[in-house]
């Protein structure tokens, strides 16, 4: 009966199980050490309920997530069962990693999402001063210069989209923003530490200029993508000194 039940788990994933100490053919003790050992059902946050408070307060070390005594009321048990939900979303997310996935001329790869601030189809620009070939070219967002880094002149490939279909995508970087052009941007994901090999696992990482842009390569069905540091693109000395140095009023627009 109680391996039927581990299955029954198993195969459900409920988000959270309330636990009875006292119950027939196996305890409750007995339960948690099952479920906790089980990879399969190991994450699911476990509350005890009992009576017995030495002998529940003794299962928060075998990993029950909260203890709930007996009697208890209706607004009690709702409040320990967000709290459980809330505390297994938050452990779910530890080592998580938000990634945009960009393609620019045959490459792929990943930014991370917490610099994006947001995604545009590429506006009419006007020339820039000053900057290397990559970074010729300026545009406004609310009354605020950008400019904007052409990631295939940077990477040396050619674009696959006319420039009127290329993306922006804009980040802020040290408070200083930045428009990457791209000819594809995929929607947001979340991946987990699992679906991501750290960069002091990927062989040569850690030598030339990989060690300051390579974060790691996520694992993909088809092959892997690397998700590089967009700050690494551009150095922010120079971008700096490029959005200083602007006059909108008294330079060409472009194509």
């Amino acid at each position: 009966m109680a391996r039927r039940r581990s299955k029954k788990v198993a195969r459900v994933q409920p988000e959270a199980i309330l636990l009875d100490l006292s119950m027939p053919e196996m305890d409750g003790d007995e339960v948690l050490k099952r479920l906790k050992a089980d990879p399969t059902t190991s994450f699911i946050p476990v509350i005890i309920i009992s009576s017995e408070v030495a002998r529940a307060e003794a299962c928060l070390s075998l990993g029950a997530e909260l203890f709930l005594a007996k009697p208890f009321r209706a607004d009690e048990l709702l409040s320990a069962v967000e709290n459980a939900l809330a505390n297994a979303r938050r452990r779910a997310r530890q080592g998580s990693l938000a990634l945009l996935r960009l393609t620019v001329g045959g490459l792929e790869f990943a930014i991370p999402l917490d610099c994006v601030r947001q995604v545009i189809l590429q506006p009419a620009t006007r020339a820039l001063p000053l900057g290397p070939g990559y970074i010729s070219e300026f545009f406004e967002l609310r009354g605020q210069p950008v400019c904007v880094l052409d990631l295939a002149r940077r990477l040396e490939v050619a674009h696959r989209e006319q420039v009127e279909e290329r993306k922006l995508v804009i980040l802020e970087i040290d408070s200083v923003l930045l428009a990457l052009s791209v000819d594809t941007v995929q929607d947001p994901e979340e991946y987990q530490s699992s679906d991501i090999d750290r960069r002091d696992r990927v062989g040569g990482a850690d030598h030339g200029q990989l060690r300051d842009t390579l974060m790691g390569m996520l694992r993909t069905s088809d092959r892997p993508v690397p998700i590089f540091d967009p700050k690494a693109f551009a150095t922010q000395e120079l971008l700096r000194e490029a959005v200083g140095v602007l006059r909108p009023a008294g330079v060409e627009r472009s194509a």
